[in-house]
């Protein structure tokens, strides 16, 4: 029977390791895709490098040709829901298929041949899918031209990285554990009668250890192997069989180390725990000495509860933002972005300064033009600290922005319950009608425009429930509660801002176009093409927003097998506690005392203990945490009077029947 439920209770733990494996699978396949073999992935960064970013693929794909390394970029696919991703061959060498088979949902992904990268970024994540016998000499040019990579090799220990120095993996892994740990200890308990008595008999001590932890060990190896098999199947069935071997290695690693650690604490438990000769000649309940041992793994997975709430409804949070930061993304895949010479390289920056002067007339050009076909977005935006620097501040906001038509356009497409609210001039700031007057001058294209600026654009506050999006430099989305947000619309963007303010938010990214061919053929109309490049602007953010959702489950999950824990672990303390106390209890509920008298002092010690453990949470894990962290404590603080009346009535029943 107890075996029984050893087994039936370890599956539905290695269930949630499943899942892990499952999801571990997933993101590796990500980036490091199954289809092509990958041997090494790294991250590269050239915002600090000489190298100029039309020369930066040109030199990576003659190495990876020299080299035989079969370098690959990874991009989203910015085609139909933009969920995917394509792979872009570096060089030219190589023999690569046309598509490759994903893990998961994904759709398929195709290899496209180097023209790809025309309108990518050089930033990103590379994979090596060939030869890695000169990859030394490949870290020292990127070393030597100032790139700062990342490098993953595809070892046992990156699985380890991911189950172990990941926190989300790692509290799944933790709360197996934790639930893996108190069923040993059940095991303990059930078993106590009959160690005791064997030791009496005189059964040596390192037979009785060996076969119940051999039994114990038996028991959650055939739950697991039962599990694995059906897990297998299932990803060859679903997935595809390709992913069946990496799947399994990452489930058997993963339940390899819940097994060792649930058999290592175990072992603590019984040496803890083993009956003396004293205990045994006085008639002491076989499970007296394991009482300390509950008592301790359920302080201690209480503590896991309280530490995991926090991050958990932080995770939720972030994926809330996270899944409204895609959305927002998605709607800017076509737009695309001016890329300028930002690093000297051989020039100066004087040169450089030079060069932003020379193509301020044809940016301004290319705006005229573009906005003449609807084609030009603006958000730029000022926090409440840039005005702090100057002894200025916008409350009741946090932001001022000023957009244009086009980019509400977009913003309304997701949020129909934005409104906006007209403001008159003395219903703006003190602090911002100064700024705006003594700034404006520096971005119009004629002062009487700046003498009549609160008549050139609208000033709108917002409401609605909805986060507001804008860009902020560098092209990084920001969501902001409607009430933060103090709006400027300008009717039109090159009519009213002079060349130079354009040049300055097109080349932070706060200026876009609609479009990647039409924005190039601006370009090239103007000759630019070897000075300016066009890129998507929503490439990266896609890319980094995608990978958000599968992390909120797992905590969830890890919540779930923590609190599973902590029942096991109480009820089993409870039950000890109610053995132990039986003599007393068995007399005083026979009187008519109601069960809170009898267990009043337990239950009120337990309080007390875990009203400590939930401040010293809240201590550490700062104010952020107190709400869940304060609701989730009182909760199980308020759940555990029953759990002891439950094992005191169980125990008193047993004792009437002379059978405890």
């Amino acid at each position: 029977m107890h075996k029984k439920i050893v087994v039936a209770v370890s599956a539905v733990q290695f269930l949630l390791l499943a899942f892990v494996a499952i999801v571990v699978s997933d993101v590796h396949d990500r980036f490091f895709p199954e289809q092509l073999d990958v041997k090494a992935k790294v991250t590269l960064d050239f915002s600090q490098s000489d190298l100029r970013q039309e020369d930066v693929f040109q030199q990576l794909g003659a190495m990876s040709d020299r080299w035989e390394l079969g370098l690959m970029k990874i991009a989203p696919d910015l085609r139909g829901d933009q969920s995917g991703q394509i792979f872009v061959q570096v060089g030219e060498k190589g023999d690569f298929p046309k598509r490759i088979q994903r893990f998961g949902h994904e759709p398929d992904a195709e290899i496209r041949d180097r023209r790809a990268l025309a309108h990518s970024f050089a930033n990103g994540d590379y994979l090596v899918t060939g030869k890695t016998d000169h990859i030394d000499e490949l870290k020292h040019w990127l070393a030597s031209h100032r790139v700062d990579q990342k490098w993953n090799e595809e070892t046992l220990l990156t699985i380890l990285q991911f189950l172990i120095v990941q926190s989300d993996f790692g509290v799944a892994l933790l709360a197996v554990s934790a639930l893996m740990v108190s069923l040993a200890l059940y095991w303990l308990a059930v078993k106590a009668k009959g160690r005791a008595l064997r030791v009496l008999a005189g059964v040596p001590t390192s037979r009785i250890q060996c076969e119940d932890f051999s039994h114990f060990l038996l028991a959650m190896v055939l739950a697991a192997a039962i599990l694995d098999v059906l897990a297998a199947l299932y990803v060859g069935f679903v997935y595809g069989w390709g992913f069946v071997p990496y799947y399994s290695k990452v489930l058997l690693l993963a339940e390899a180390m819940v097994i060792s650690l649930t058999m290592a604490c175990a072992l603590i438990f019984s040496v803890a725990s083993w009956p003396n000769p004293e205990m045994l000649a006085m008639r002491e309940p076989a499970v007296k000495r394991l009482a300390r041992s509950s008592a301790v793994l359920k302080l201690a997975v209480f503590a896991f509860v309280l530490s995991a709430v926090s991050p958990a409804v932080s995770a939720y949070t972030n994926a809330r933002k996270t899944a409204q930061e895609q959305i927002m993304w998605k709607s800017l895949a076509d737009q695309a972005v001016l890329v300028f010479p930002s690093r000297p390289g051989r020039a100066g920056g004087a040169e450089i300064e030079q060069l932003f002067q020379m193509l301020q007339p044809s940016v301004g050009d290319m705006v005229r033009q573009a906005e003449a076909d609807d084609r030009v977005v603006l958000s730029k935006a000022w926090t409440e600290d840039d005005f702090a620097i100057d002894g200025m501040t916008i409350a009741p906001y946090r932001y001022m922005v000023i957009v244009n038509e086009r980019w509400l356009d977009i913003v309304r497409k997701k949020n129909k319950g934005l409104s906006l609210v007209p403001l008159a001039l003395e219903q703006i700031p003190k602090d911002v009608r100064q700024f705006v007057e003594l700034s404006i001058p520096l971005y119009v294209r004629n002062q009487q425009q700046a003498q009549a600026i609160w008549h050139e654009v609208k000033m709108c506050r917002l409401t609605g429930s909805s986060p507001f999006p804008f860009v902020r430099f560098g092209g990084q989305l920001e969501f902001a509660r409607p009430k933060e947000v103090l709006l400027l619309v300008a009717p039109h963007v090159h009519s009213l801002f002079n060349d130079n303010f354009l040049i300055s938010v097109a080349s932070s990214s706060e200026l876009s176009f609609v479009g990647l061919e039409e924005t190039q053929k601006l370009v090239s109309e103007r000759g630019l093409q070897n000075r300016i490049r066009v890129n998507y602007m929503a490439e990266e953010g896609i890319l980094r927003a995608q990978l958000y959702a599968y992390f909120v489950w797992l905590r969830i999950g890890s919540i779930v097998g923590l609190l599973a824990a902590l029942a096991i672990a109480s009820a089993i303390s409870a039950f000890i506690m109610a053995v132990l106390k039986a003599k007393r209890d068995f007399p005083l509920r026979l009187a008519g005392a109601s069960w809170w008298a009898v267990l009043r002092g337990r239950i009120v010690k337990e309080w007390f203990l875990g009203g400590i453990m939930v401040m010293v949470i809240m201590l550490f894990q700062g104010t952020n945490s107190w709400l869940p962290v304060g609701l989730t404590g009182a909760l199980v603080l308020l759940a555990l009077p029953f759990i002891h009346i439950g094992a005191a009535a169980w125990v008193f029943a047993k004792n009437s029947l002379r059978q405890l």
